[in-house]
């Protein structure tokens, strides 16, 4: 009995321990776009910073405390969107771009580096009922300024998950920024969350109260850059903040469809109640350019949200929860508003577990895709995807075992479009 009750508290402390312990996020494998030994995705801007540090636009509505040239963000929201910059750092201090290229481009042997949160300057505070102060609209000059020094038109705006500090949400963002080459702006939004597993229930609540801040830094970005248009790229819990946002802007009508230009809209294995999701986008489809969802069957923090929320989730959802009118309104979805569903088989993929829920950036196949999407916003048929249907009629993509063919002939039809160019990089 005695050695059962000890076998218990060392799982009962290893549970906790993992509920609290976030380490930083390490360099995600190279995307299978970077494999490509005719292609330099660095190339294509010139202009890009060859450095281990990364500057990365940030908004939150978390409180915070501090100085305000190293701000640090509390676990509880705020009444304002503050507005500032982050360094990011890849890797230990003197790492060099060599090494660096070598990590992004699979050619390096050793173990992926860390991203590390080096600071946080806070620039200004929007108070959404007040004008913008002279330190908002130069923050925004900012985005603009780096827009024109990229070669991607659009603003894609991050969306981090439940559970996450704002070291490892800047991780995965500033990870986003640098696989698109270091072309496109990336502006991470840091909503509130605990930070703690067992607390995930609470980040569910603040997911909802972040909506309408991450619906004005999209209303802003739209007004105050000269962005073609702004990206929206949600992951797990950071889709229902996502989704309910957007509701938001399609629930305000004509007015408000003036106030954003929509693009791409990416929801990576979104923890959102799954009934819910389909009627929020049914408010803000006809806003966006597509909207993609991609999904893991078997995606196991999802599994275990379902649990919790005893509703399925978006990212591994149950038809039988949709009415017949919402079934209806998914059956028509990519032949009237360019919504997609992108199905991840793990068993097509090569190295991808079967539960992952990480998929988006642990896998250089998937990894690829959502480069490719946001960036080119190419079709699915376009980026070589595979058609399929559902036996409820659903249409969805997926990746075949000859991806990397299907892969090698879009990067050559961007080649010869000029969007991608030659490797130069000795």
């Amino acid at each position: 009995m005695r050695y059962v009750v000890i076998a218990l508290l060392l799982v009962i402390g290893v549970v906790v321990a993992f509920s609290f312990h976030q380490p930083p996020m390490r360099l995600m494998p190279a995307p299978a776009i970077f494999l490509d030994d005719r292609t330099s995705v660095f190339a294509t801007n010139q202009a890009h910073a060859t450095e281990s540090e990364i500057s990365l636009f940030y908004a939150t509505n978390r409180l915070g405390v501090g100085p305000l040239e190293d701000r640090i963000y509390a676990i509880v929201p705020g009444r304002d969107l503050h507005l500032g910059e982050a360094t990011i750092r890849i890797g230990e201090e003197g790492t060099t771009w060599d090494k660096i290229y070598a990590w992004s481009t699979g050619a390096g042997d050793d173990r992926r580096p860390f991203l590390h949160l080096d600071n946080l300057r806070e620039i200004a505070s929007v108070d959404p009922a007040q004008p913008l102060t002279p330190d908002a609209a130069a923050w925004f000059r900012s985005i603009e300024e780096a827009r024109l020094r990229g070669a991607d038109s659009d603003v894609i705006v991050y969306v981090h998950g439940a559970n996450t500090t704002v070291e490892r949400a800047a991780g995965q963002a500033a990870q986003l920024y640098h696989f698109t080459g270091r072309n496109a702006v990336v502006v991470l939004f840091a909503w509130p969350t605990a930070e703690n597993f067992l607390r995930y229930s609470r980040d569910m609540v603040t997911a909802f109260g972040a909506a309408p801040q991450l619906l004005k830094l999209v209303e802003l970005l739209s007004q105050h850059t000269g962005a073609s248009h702004v990206d929206v790229f949600t992951y797990s819990a950071g889709g229902t903040v996502g989704s309910s946002a957007l509701a938001l802007a399609g629930q305000a009508g004509a007015q408000q469809m003036d106030a954003v230009r929509l693009g791409e809209v990416y929801h990576a294995a979104p923890d959102a109640d799954f009934a819910t999701f389909v009627a929020e986008m049914r408010d803000y489809a006809s806003l966006a350019r597509r909207i993609t969802v991609s999904v893991n069957l078997n995606d196991s923090a999802l599994r275990l949200s379902q649990a919790i929320n005893r509703a399925s989730r978006a990212g591994r959802p149950d038809m039988r929860e949709l009415g017949p009118e919402e079934t209806r309104w998914l059956l028509d979805g990519a032949r009237n508003y360019g919504f997609e569903v992108l199905r991840v088989r793990p068993e097509n993929i090569p190295g991808l577990s079967a539960r992952s829920h990480t998929f988006w950036y642990d896998d250089p196949w998937v990894s690829s895709d959502v480069l490719i999407t946001l960036l080119y916003h190419l079709g699915p048929g376009d980026r070589g995807l595979h058609r399929d249907v559902t036996p409820s009629g659903v249409a969805y993509w997926t990746f075949t075992d000859d991806y990397p063919v299907q892969l090698a002939r879009v990067l050559e039809q961007l080649r010869q479009q000029g969007q991608l160019l030659e490797e130069t990089v000795d």
